[in-house]
């Protein structure tokens, strides 16, 4: 609901209604009254529409309101006689907020009127009563959790000059904007509770505290971080690896919290013309003598025309497919292809600019992959044939028959001018490799989107030249925000692309096959002469890797939550299994312990989780996770934003918004649910960034996350959908005993009795003290929740702690036991 008109137009139409109000208006009934000034005042002053308010609506208890504003109801409003005047005692505070409870004792009117809106507010589930004699108007919370409406506070404006004087705040509390964000509700809780209480980690004395890895840990670190991160970079080891390692790549991922429509549709919104992108790795094969062919015609044409751009989140697996597409080359004997993958990422830093890296670095891929030297006598011969043939017709070149060494040198110079020129000499280079020895070359300029923006722009364009030489096919690998960032304001808008796009592996398998391969290389059974130094010291990581492997294999909750709080980033998921070996939260010494005797220990999930929640510090805070996000925390001193965030991801995730074709909603409808919640904008656009920036809900661009947006640009501008991260916090984290354990401290509870109890077991690693923290913070949610009074079909909190029961009842086991 929005107002007519705006709020300057209405404090002058009110000062014109005072000023031709009659004498006898103090005389007026309460129907007059209502005629003559509160049908006006609502209407002509404060923008509302008729079709807006109902009058005289009656209920099931035989009460008749007499105005009910909003559809659904959002307030009552109860008109009295102006000569039934509230005699309440004045104050001297600048200020229009006042206890109701004196007011009531002082005015047995106010009382009367106060007593009769709120059993109407009540049964029409509105949450602000207005109870107004044309004079003098109160403005109160019909309900406040956990307390009587009497005991609470109301905004009261005493006298029509109050009402023109203060005319700002009476639209910003009765306008339709105002009554529909319930700003009126939030603006009293604000004053009950006008700090946000500090959270129970200000009681530990060292609350980012590091948990540092004792020696065992360190070896297990160290050595899993080799097996499992570097090891695909070994030179010796890299055939091998891809071999047995890469996972092929498929948008249907069934462990994936999302719709497989949803997955596959990730990258359709950077096509142009309305098209989606094709996948890269279907259209993808491999010919009988090793050439790398596409089934899509569409790329044979833009071949020598215009660069390939591949399309993929970070840590996707773009760098991977590639990798794999050469080391599957490799093999043939009757290869007839040149595979040049340039590594932006890791590569070029300490050139000078990125243009001569690029023209140094081919070269040298074609000389040390493929033994063509472009600069070596034979081949500059080969390649100038036409031009020495011209030479020899010059002026210089009849010194041919008058003095072969001046000819020679003349000729040598000739040569060494072209050799200079170094692009058109690589351009001339790759031609005759391409159509003199009839070779397929392919050019991949990987992860530009890690380097800055001008790198990446200077990047297109080199592959724009080179591909408009129908030599070679050229891709460019970037991420969805950096192309959509390039194509509205840089290089690539002034071009047309073909797109192809890169869409996750399944993580449980990629974790599963490294650790596989991790455990047969540990274990001397891939490339044994290259990691002797390694295998003597392995024993223990061989029996964590067997322990961690099994564990994710016999697991569905384990490969559920690989797959999901990661977001398909395969590089995260392996960051996460590789910090989980050593990790200071983990015992892995008993984990080593019990699988070297027994041969069978499964590792439980709350293992993964604890590290997945702490990472190297002792307690969680907004540092110590990669992919953990408090949902719980505020800003500001509204004890209902502990669930703002929960709601807004359910509403993303639930279907309830209008979702367009790839399942995003537009902001400003996510916007107006939340205020329908009873929460105001500056809560909800602060927790909308706050969730796209942690990965929880996304732009169609990554906006917050990767591209930067301007404080003066509101969040509702953008359009929204929900991740696997947030989804997976949601439904599976919000009310476990681990995530409940770790956020406790990093939360303000309003709740003095519940702070005092958590703060008091904060700093505690004992399990017993834990388990305690974590019921009583649950305790509060709980109690919160019901407090909160929410119309949110799409979201249960209670539904929700009742689905993570089991992860207290385990806990609440090992406490008994220690108990005995």
């Amino acid at each position: 609901m929005r107002a007519l008109f705006e709020l300057t137009e209405g404090q002058k139409k009110l000062e014109h209604i005072l000023r031709e109000f009659p004498e006898n208006s103090s005389h007026w009934s309460e129907a007059q009254n209502r005629f003559q000034f509160i049908d006006r005042f609502l209407t002509e002053c404060l923008g509302w529409d008729k079709l807006n308010i109902e009058v005289e609506k009656s209920d099931e208890l035989g009460g008749r309101a007499d105005y009910i504003l909003g559809r659904p109801p959002k307030a009552v409003l109860e008109a009295k006689k102006e000569s039934k005047n509230f005699d309440v005692p004045p104050i001297s505070a600048l200020t229009y907020v006042r206890k109701i409870e004196p007011l009531l004792r002082s005015s047995k009117i106010f009382e009367d009127a106060v007593k009769q809106i709120i059993p109407y507010c009540a049964i029409h589930g509105a949450q602000i009563a207005i109870v107004c004699n044309g004079p003098q108007i109160a403005i109160f919370q019909a309900i406040i959790p956990g307390h009587s409406p009497l005991e609470g506070e109301c905004f009261f404006f005493d006298g029509f000059e109050s009402y023109v004087k203060n005319f700002p705040l009476l639209w910003k509390l009765l306008s339709p904007e105002g009554i529909t964000e319930n700003r009126a509700y939030r603006n009293l809780s604000f004053h009950r509770n006008p700090r946000i209480p500090q959270k129970a980690c200000s009681t530990i004395s060292e609350p980012f505290k590091y948990r540092y890895r004792n020696k065992f840990q360190e070896n297990l670190r160290s050595l899993s971080a080799l097996l499992l991160e570097e090891i695909e970079d070994n030179p010796a080891l890299k055939t091998s690896f891809y071999a047995e390692c890469y996972v092929s790549i498929e948008a249907n991922n069934r462990h994936l919290l999302l719709s497989k429509n949803i997955i596959a549709a990730r990258y359709k919104r950077v096509g142009q013309n309305g098209v989606s992108p094709n996948a890269l790795e279907p259209i993808t094969t491999i010919d009988e003598v090793g050439g790398v062919k596409f089934n899509d015609p569409t790329i044979n044409q833009s071949m020598g025309s215009r660069p390939i751009v591949v399309i993929g989140d970070v840590g996707v697996g773009k760098t991977s497919f590639f990798e794999n597409l050469y080391y599957n080359l490799e093999g043939f004997e009757k290869a007839n292809t040149y595979f040049i993958h340039i590594n932006l990422g890791i590569k070029a830093n300490l050139s000078e600019s990125i243009k001569s890296y690029i023209l140094s670095e081919i070269p040298a891929v074609l000389k040390n992959k493929y033994e063509v030297d472009i600069n070596s006598t034979n081949f500059v011969n080969a390649i100038y044939h036409r031009d020495l043939v011209e030479f020899d017709n010059s002026i210089k070149g009849s010194l041919k028959d008058l003095d072969n060494v001046a000819y020679q040198r003349e000729r040598i110079a000739f040569l060494s001018a072209k050799i200079d020129m170094h692009d058109k000499h690589l351009l001339a280079s790759l031609g005759h490799l391409a159509r003199g020895r009839n070779k397929q070359i392919i050019l991949v300029l990987d992860n530009a989107d890690q380097r800055t923006f001008e790198v990446q722009q200077e990047t297109f364009l080199i592959a724009q030249e080179l591909a408009a030489s129908r030599n070679l096919l050229v891709f460019v690998s970037l991420r969805p925000s950096t192309f959509y960032l390039s194509k509205t304001t840089g290089t690539l808008s002034a071009y047309q692309n073909k797109i192809l796009t890169v869409a996750p592996p399944p993580a449980d398998e990629v974790v599963q096959k490294r650790l596989l391969f991790a455990v047969r290389v540990a274990e001397g059974k891939v490339a044994p002469a290259e990691l002797e130094g390694i295998r003597l010291h392995s024993g223990s990581v061989v029996s964590f890797l067997k322990a961690t492997l099994r564990s994710i294999r016999t697991s569905e909750t384990i490969r559920q939550f690989l797959s999901n709080i990661t977001g398909g980033n395969t590089r995260a998921v392996i960051e996460l299994i590789t910090g989980f070996f050593g990790s200071p939260n983990v015992d892995s010494e008993k984990i080593v312990r019990i699988e070297d005797q027994t041969g069978n220990y499964t590792i439980p999930l709350h293992e993964f989780t604890k590290h997945a929640l702490f990472g190297e510090y002792a307690y969680f805070n907004s540092q110590s996770s990669l992919v953990a996000c408090n949902i719980f925390d505020i800003s500001s001193a509204d004890p209902r934003e502990h669930f703002l965030a929960s709601l807004v991801i359910a509403y993303l995730n639930t279907g309830y918004g209008i979702l367009d074709n790839d399942g995003f909603v537009n902001g400003q409808e996510l916007l107006e649910e939340m205020l329908r919640q009873g929460f105001v904008t500056d809560q909800v656009r602060h927790v909308l960034r706050r969730l796209a920036t942690k990965k929880l809900i996304e732009t169609p661009h990554a906006h917050y996350r990767e591209l930067q947006v301007e404080d003066d640009n509101p969040p509702e501008n953008f359009h929204f959908r929900a991740t696997t991260v947030g989804i997976y916090h949601v439904r599976f984290w919000t009310g476990s005993f681990a995530f409940l354990d770790a956020v406790s401290t990093d939360t303000p509870v309003f709740d003095s009795d519940s702070r005092v109890e958590i703060s008091k077991l904060a700093s505690s690693f004992d399990i017993n003290d834990r388990y305690h923290k974590a019921l009583c913070f649950r305790k509060y949610l709980v109690n919160q929740w019901h407090n909160s009074n929410f119309e949110a079909t799409y979201y249960d909190f209670d539904t929700l702690i009742q689905s993570q029961e089991e992860s207290f009842l385990s806990v609440k086991k090992v406490v008994d036991q220690k108990r005995k």
